[in-house]
């Protein structure tokens, strides 16, 4: 067996209701340029659910809705609705508010969140954006055993047509029973972790369950994923750490804290307008 990257850790998270949090601010140094992901999951719902108009900065923040539909409204002109599968970008820069609605189907919701820092410099302090991606314009690899949906980056020889702020990989990945899937990142692309939505893994060694994130070690060796009886379904995040401070918030992340002040009043104008 070849050598492959090894797992840094393996953690749960810290659940609120029907969200449940992965990473939290001591762990933006570890996970650079990863600084939240969650998952929200629910059943037997009857309304649709979520958070009213509320502000970012800093951050790309995606969106990735796989049971319902996600309503999206923001500050910068986006008004857009995602259906299963589909993936919404928002470039938060120096400050955006916005409101997110989830809506049930047959009774069940189910999506995750992923933010990333803004490198430091122009991007940082841009005008707010925001972009949306139909599913089917996100490309599949069937592979013997396994299915890989490239969200952002490339896969053996596919590539999502996202055009993102930084270098990171992000896979939805599907494994039959008693198979392997690996996958060599670019070297530069060193952080990152991989998320069990359903099934049993063993990576380098280590089993991983169901709702459990492990964390991978800094390196260049290829990421290699097993299944035993049950099959799974997986997230792979990659990326390429920055060379920057971080100061963060609740809701942003900035490189200094002159721009997290100015962005935190930004927004607050936002708000203000909004009422």
């Amino acid at each position: 067996m070849t050598d492959t990257r090894k797992v840094h850790s393996i953690r749960y998270g810290k659940k609120s209701g029907v969200l449940t949090a992965y990473i939290h601010p001591k762990d933006h140094e570890q996970l650079n340029p990863f600084v939240l992901w969650d998952h929200f999951s629910a059943k037997a719902v009857m309304h649709s659910a979520g958070l009213d108009y509320h502000g970012h900065s800093g951050i790309d923040a995606i969106s990735y809705p796989v049971i319902g539909k996600l309503n999206h409204r923001d500050s910068a002109g986006s008004h857009v609705t995602l259906a299963s599968g589909d993936v919404h970008i928002m470039t938060s820069g120096k400050g955006i508010i916005h409101k997110d609605t989830l809506t049930p189907k047959n009774g069940q919701i189910e999506a995750f969140s992923l933010w990333t820092v803004l490198p430091a410099g122009s991007k940082e302090m841009a005008p707010a954006c925001s972009t949306n991606i139909d599913a089917h314009h996100l490309p599949l690899v069937e592979e013997k055993c396994t299915i890989t949906k490239v969200i952002i980056g490339h896969y053996k020889g596919a590539n999502s047509p996202v055009q993102y702020s930084i270098p990171i990989t992000y896979l939805d990945v599907m494994i039959a029973p008693y198979s392997c899937w690996s996958f060599q990142p670019d070297a530069a692309q060193s952080s990152g972790f991989i998320y069990l939505q359903s099934g049993t893994s063993y990576v380098s060694g280590n089993q991983i369950q169901a709702k459990q994130m492990a964390t991978l070690q800094s390196s260049h060796l290829p990421i290699e994923i097993r299944t035993g009886k049950i099959a799974t379904r997986l997230f792979v995040v990659v990326g390429q750490p920055l060379q920057q401070s971080f100061y963060s918030s609740v809701s942003s992340v900035h490189s200094s804290e002159l721009n997290m002040t100015k962005a935190t009043q930004n927004i607050e104008n936002l708000l203000q307008a909004q009422k």
